[in-house]
């Protein structure tokens, strides 16, 4: 390809390729491509190039983009499969080994440092790192660009959030939820109740490991990054959460869990945290978008809605974010013209809208964040896309287990948090230098 998008760029100012992500009109690229000026997106003299396309979304959701993208590349014959999420990565990674994986497949925003030698960055002419930050919020660029290649591109960015009981909190005289951390110890003896020492109504379901608790995983995270951990160090090759910061957070977070602490408020015996929630026996809960409908199902009629998660400082708002993006495979015979899909089916406006309404799920895209962001449903959790930050992780499913296993070491009395964080520490440091 002699002309591409970087190429297009190249000829803005930064601040005039932000203007033009944030007003949308990178969709004028996609009227290039339509029109055939930009070489290579053109019918390829009648050859038919098949595409797979793998993810967790119903099928229906792809139909607009795959018959949008048919009409670029007539001669282009992309279809979808839809997988089971519970199931998702264990097949993805069973067919990838075993050759017959898709060309094109959702990919989690936690995978990079696992799965990166399974996908091929982007072409720098189908889509540079310059235009990739101006068009997504930061957090996209610490999950989907390494090395300064773009490995995938969000489809959207689901954010923790604040899940509050509102009649609860009416109750109990709470007018607002909590917006820092401060006011939320501060209403946990307001909200709990606790009958021969046993919690009976938990202010809000933290403090456990991911055995009861939701989330518990990305509440220490959040907490942890609130607090200027850094999580890793700038080489990649070693864990660094074992300081006096790393320390307060976990103290604080396991607090809650502690029947010898005057915030104890979270009893694992009270079920699953959406158990709980859902039978109003927490007031609050730490969850994503993508779980208010497994809350709905439980209860539909709780009366409930979401907030900001609770801050260290107002002033300097941090927040944690869970999503899927689109990557390549590296063993696609399809590559480039996957790539354009990709491209074609994260940027383009009319796409990025259908998929926000047909799923209920925030944007990615800045200039639709800047939409939604005052959204009713889907606005908090748009709003925190933009301070969301996040880390590269080598194999989540091992770090959970060691976050576990500290939360569990400290609880039980076994370890202090300064021994448990440090045992944490290595065992992830050990887990980065085998890979």
């Amino acid at each position: 390809m002699s002309i591409g998008i970087a190429k297009i760029t190249e000829r803005f100012t930064k601040q005039q390729l932000i203007f033009i992500s944030v007003s949308g009109a990178v969709v004028l690229i996609f009227i290039l491509l339509l029109v055939g000026i930009i070489p290579g997106r053109r019918d390829r003299g009648g050859e038919q190039v098949e595409l797979v396309i793998w993810g967790v979304d119903d099928e229906d959701i792809w139909r607009g983009t795959i018959n949008g993208f048919r009409e670029i590349y007539p001669s282009a014959r992309p279809t979808y499969k839809q997988i089971d999420e519970d199931n998702y990565e264990d097949e993805l990674i069973n067919a990838l080994a075993a050759g017959n994986g898709p060309d094109i497949f959702m990919f989690k925003s936690s995978w990079l440092g696992e799965h990166k030698n399974k996908i091929i960055p982007a072409p720098e002419d189908k889509i540079s790192m310059e235009t990739f930050s101006a068009l997504f919020p930061q957090v996209a660029e610490q999950d989907f660009i390494l090395n300064e290649k773009v490995y995938s591109m969000p489809l959207f960015i689901d954010t923790l959030a604040l899940f509050y009981n509102r009649d609860i909190l009416d109750r109990r005289g709470i007018v607002f939820p909590p917006e820092t951390w401060e006011e939320f110890e501060a209403a946990v003896p307001k909200l709990r109740e606790i009958e021969n020492g046993r919690i009976t109504l938990a202010a809000a379901a933290i403090g456990g490991t991911s055995e009861t608790v939701l989330n518990s995983y990305d509440i220490l995270s959040l907490l942890m990054l609130q607090s200027g951990v850094p999580m890793v160090n700038s080489r990649f090759d070693r864990a660094d959460i074992a300081n006096k910061n790393g320390e307060r957070a976990l103290e604080f977070y396991a607090q809650f869990a502690n029947p010898q602490n005057p915030l104890y408020t979270w009893d694992g015996t009270l079920g699953s945290t959406i158990d709980s929630f859902s039978n109003e026996t927490s007031a609050m809960i730490f969850a994503y978008q993508g779980d208010i409908e497994k809350i709905e199902e439980k209860n539909p009629f709780l009366d409930f809605d979401a907030r900001p998660v609770p801050q260290i400082s107002k002033d300097n708002p941090v927040n944690v974010a869970r999503y899927y993006g689109l990557s390549v495979s590296a063993g696609s015979d399809n590559k480039d013209i996957a790539w354009d899909f990709v491209v074609f089916a994260t940027t383009d406006r009319s796409n990025a809208t259908r998929y926000v309404s047909e799923t209920g799920r925030p944007p990615a895209l800045r200039f639709l964040i800047n939409d939604y962001i005052n959204n009713p449903e889907i606005g908090v959790f748009s709003r925190q896309a933009l301070t969301a930050k996040s880390w590269l992780k080598i194999d989540e499913a091992a770090i959970k287990d060691s976050f576990d296993g500290m939360i569990g070491a400290v609880l039980s009395g076994e370890l202090d948090s300064r021994d448990a964080i440090r045992q944490a520490e290595s065992e992830i440091t050990t887990l980065m230098r085998k890979k």
